[in-house]
């Protein structure tokens, strides 16, 4: 049994390392060569002010999310339910998309020899035409750095995360082809950094579009892993040196140069009752008010059950979420299709039956 004493050397160990990272300033990247980070300064913290909602009120956000779940799975297979899902504001007020808000689509992962290596192999199976793109045969190694794990091989499963990833960006172009105009915004959950093999050609697609169309392009991540220089989370090194009872947006914190990630990064505090500071990415081609853009998102973040982050989001992922009653459903029918004697025998190998 581990003792008082150990339990409270454990914590002034933990208490002297928090401590010295309290002294971070200055956002830490892997990558020196693409990423040029700037020492936090108090001069970059921009205060959100109220503004004449009535020049604004014409400007329309669009929230998209996505979603997935394994039906079943082995080690060598996996079909998996993806569903992707918008939804659409005006003057902080819901609207009814012209376009499809929701959808669903199957993929099925296989691994296959290729060149004396395992790869996975993603087949998306749809009748809907916006994914009419990913009707080719997808095949990425299992052993890409963008999928796999430290030295081991990805998973099977993990390569349904592409799929949905690439299917994000073709439901981003959609909506901002027929459902956006020159000025509206278009937000999706997590950030603009596209780090599955492939994935930039489908970003680069949005990104034209909305340059040509100059609509915002932007995304926002609640969760965020980012670190300063001393270890510590940046967002609680930004935190301590942020305003007091205000909201506010910080810029600069990097500059970027990848043609992966082409954005301007940006942390902000979108409500005063909230000890939350999202990392916010924009689309660095278009020129416009970020004052304006970071307002609106605030007005957006005001709902009691999450003070400080963009319901217009939160409503976009309870949509996109597969729940496992809806698991079980497509189990039982395709339960009725497989090889009772082989395909029983690979899923039985991974507990999935019982």
């Amino acid at each position: 049994m581990v003792s008082n004493i150990n339990i409270n050397d454990c914590i002034n160990v933990l208490k002297k390392q928090l401590k010295y990272q309290e002294n971070g300033n200055i956002a830490f990247f892997k990558n020196k060569e693409k990423y040029k980070p700037y020492k936090i300064n108090k001069k970059y913290f921009f205060e959100i002010k109220k503004n004449n909602l009535e020049n604004l009120k014409h400007k329309r956000i669009a929230f998209i999310d996505g979603g997935n779940n394994t039906i079943f799975s082995a080690p060598n297979f996996c079909i998996v339910l993806n569903r992707i899902s918008f939804c659409l504001y005006q003057n902080n007020k819901r609207l009814k998309p012209k376009i499809q808000n929701t959808i669903d689509f199957l993929s099925v992962c296989t691994s296959v020899l290729k060149e004396n290596e395992i790869h996975f192999a993603i087949k998306i199976i749809s009748d809907n035409a916006v994914l009419n793109q990913l009707k080719t045969e997808i095949k990425i190694s299992s052993t890409d750095k963008t999928i796999s794990s430290g030295i081991w091989r990805a998973k099977i499963t993990k390569i349904s995360d592409v799929a949905r990833k690439y299917a994000e960006w073709i439901y981003a172009l959609k909506i901002a082809k027929n459902q956006l105009n020159k000025g509206d915004i278009l937000i999706r959950d997590g950030t603009l950094e596209a780090r599955f093999v492939g994935e930039t050609d489908f970003a680069n697609e949005v990104y034209d579009i909305c340059k040509a169309k100059k609509i915002i392009f932007g995304s926002v991540a609640k969760v965020n892993t980012l670190f300063s220089n001393t270890g510590s989370s940046f967002t609680t090194a930004l935190s301590i040196q942020s305003p007091k009872n205000k909201i506010w947006y910080y810029y600069p914190v990097v500059d970027i140069n990848d043609l992966q990630h082409r954005a301007k990064l940006y942390f902000a505090k979108l409500h005063k009752k909230t000890n939350r500071t999202l990392r916010i990415d924009v689309f660095d081609g278009l020129s416009f008010n970020i004052g304006d853009f970071f307002y609106l998102l605030a007005q957006n973040s005001k709902d009691p059950c999450f003070f400080g982050y963009p319901f217009g989001l939160v409503e976009a992922h309870k949509n996109a979420v597969v729940k496992n009653n809806e698991l079980n459903y497509y189990k039982a029918i395709i339960y009725k299709y497989l090889d009772k004697k082989n395909h029983l025998d690979m899923l039985s190998s991974n507990n999935i039956l019982k």
